[in-house]
């Protein structure tokens, strides 16, 4: 895909320079030092919906489409973006080495339903890897993970994305790990009792958490996902959800896909003081692709989205300071398929390696690149794991914790 070659409009510029023509793919010059990088460092990225694009266009149905061919500039009317952001060539052409899969059920979606449809979700994953299986495996662990880029593969991993999805329910959560699934979102946008989200499930933002951030039932799925090696994923949650998984996880956690709030005053991003004790956590912020969260409401001449490639590099920069010069809890979840406004000069998962050329550019390291891209999301996953092996050596069993018993108002009246 071409650079773009649209008028830029920089973040923190002020508005007598707004009319500036800036590519956003000013670095090409660095574009074969990055694609480099890539093959030697894996990319993994924290969230794609692709899974959730498959039911809505195809109804799981992988005969009806071919991700073997590049599928750029196709429309795709049933899907909500019309179009397909992520096929193999441009995974290919993008440098991808791995990629949490969202196994994304709807808020709308609730009790059995939800449990039917995430298991839906993860059968579709498990399937594209049976039918394209030169190019995806299966990854149940960070081990797995590197073995399988170093063999020239994509690994697949998955995260669902609510804690609805799990219908209030441990063994839920049990069986979901079971079957593949590495971190949990505890909230989408609209949360279950026992999680307060950033945003209601019609897209108002809530003001006030209404559990505190977490409920004494959501203290025990923190637990038990600690206890398991699944990642708590706190993209989606209100900041007193993020204090409060911070307070008690004894594992590092994860941001699939958030930005920093600093730069773009959105609630689902993530605020420095949040930054400071995910790093303290020994965690990972990975930045989200999606305009709004990363320049809210801002906009340049025709229309266009005026968040761009740039603006991302910006939120790489912003949590590196918040970080003391590290990097080491950065990130990248782009939110490819499951987002309309994609930021400019990363419609798709092609170009990723422009925003690696960017960042050389600034004057990261190969190897501050490469932590970025993919090391220290896989270094959480380790140690998630190992948290775990910890815990159970310890005697750590199953809980058999109920909501109802922990939270009585949620005691379902008899029949």
């Amino acid at each position: 895909m071409a650079a773009s070659r649209d008028v830029h409009v920089a973040l923190n510029r002020t508005n007598e320079d707004a009319s500036k023509n800036e590519d956003v793919h000013r670095a090409a010059d660095r574009l074969e030092e990055a694609r480099a990088i890539h093959k030697k460092y894996p990319l993994i990225d924290g969230h794609n919906d692709l899974p959730w694009a498959l039911h809505e266009g195809f109804d799981h149905q992988l005969g009806l489409v071919d991700l073997s061919q590049n599928l750029s500039g196709k429309k795709f009317e049933k899907i909500r973006h019309q179009c397909l952001h992520t096929d193999i060539p441009r995974c290919r052409e993008g440098g991808l080495g791995g990629q949490f899969w969202s196994v994304y059920v709807p808020y709308s979606c609730q009790g059995g339903d939800a449990v039917q449809k995430t298991l839906e979700q993860i059968d579709v994953v498990h399937r594209m890897c049976e039918k394209y299986p030169e190019t995806f495996e299966f990854a149940p662990s960070a081990a797995a993970a590197r073995r399988i880029f170093g063999e020239g593969k994509i690994a697949c991993l998955m995260g669902a994305e609510g804690g609805h999805q799990i219908n209030n329910s441990l063994a839920v959560l049990r069986m979901y790990h079971r079957l593949g699934v590495r971190y949990l979102t505890l909230t989408h946008n609209g949360g279950p009792v026992w999680a307060d989200p950033a945003l209601e499930a019609d897209g108002t933002w809530l003001v006030e958490p209404k559990v505190g951030g977490l409920s004494p039932f959501g203290l025990e799925v923190v637990n038990e996902m600690n206890r398991l090696g699944m990642v708590v994923d706190i993209s989606h949650v209100h900041e007193a959800t993020m204090n409060a998984v911070l307070d008690c996880t004894k594992a590092p956690v994860m941001f699939s896909h958030s930005s920093s709030k600093a730069l773009c005053a959105h609630p689902r991003d993530v605020p420095d003081s949040v930054v400071r004790r995910t790093q303290a956590n020994g965690g990972v912020v990975m930045i989200n692709f999606c305009a709004k969260f990363v320049a809210g409401p801002f906009w340049v001449s025709g229309g266009r989205v005026g968040a761009s490639l740039i603006e991302v590099a910006d939120h790489v920069d912003h949590l590196r300071g918040v970080c003391g010069g590290q990097v080491d809890h950065i990130g990248l979840g782009a939110d490819y398929d499951g987002i309309v406004d994609t930021s400019r000069g990363l419609e798709d998962v092609s170009l990723v390696p422009y925003l690696t050329a960017e960042l050389l550019a600034r004057g990261y390291t190969e190897e501050e690149c490469g932590k970025i891209l993919g090391l220290n999301v896989l270094r959480v996953l380790a140690r998630c794991e190992e948290v775990a092996e910890e815990l159970q050596a310890q005697g750590a069993l199953a809980s058999d914790a109920k909501l109802e018993d922990l939270e009585p108002k949620h005691k379902k009246p008899k029949k």
